[in-house]
């Protein structure tokens, strides 16, 4: 029972973060297609980037809410911080000319050591949840 609270807590730390992440891009969608213009990505993708991201945030935290979904929400969010991380390391391994930022609310003052530590820690928690998961689901399963 206990491990299904540090399940529950984790999904919903997931859950606020990608909700609050994409509420700040579609609450300021113009600055955000600004920002999104400076990546390194082709403008079509960058235009196209502007709306999938925080929707995609968004699907990923409804995801999560659900029971049933849970672990697809997980997996979801761990993918999504995955290639997160990965391109904030890309920055900082300056592979990119410039050092670009789209990051809304709180996110935007971080500087990028800052953010790939925030980053880690979202991805180590979206980890600790699916192990959470699958241990309670094989605990339960051989005890029924």
């Amino acid at each position: 029972m206990r491990k299904e609270k540090i399940l529950t807590v984790i999904v919903l730390l997931m859950a606020a973060l990608f909700f609050y992440a994409s509420i700040m891009k579609l609450i300021d969608i113009d600055r955000s297609r600004i920002e999104m213009m400076k990546q390194v990505f082709p403008r079509p993708v960058a235009n196209i980037l502007v709306w999938a991201i925080p929707v995609t945030e968004i699907i990923v935290a409804i995801v999560l809410l659900y029971p049933k979904t849970r672990i697809m929400g997980l997996f979801l969010a761990l993918t999504l911080m995955f290639l997160f991380t990965g391109y904030i390391i890309l920055v900082l391994a300056h592979y990119f000319r410039v050092v670009p930022c789209s990051c809304g609310g709180i996110l935007e003052h971080m500087t990028y050591r800052t953010h790939i530590v925030f980053n880690i820690f979202f991805l180590l928690l979206s980890l600790s949840g699916i192990i959470i998961y699958y241990r309670e689901r094989r605990v339960n399963h051989q005890t029924s």
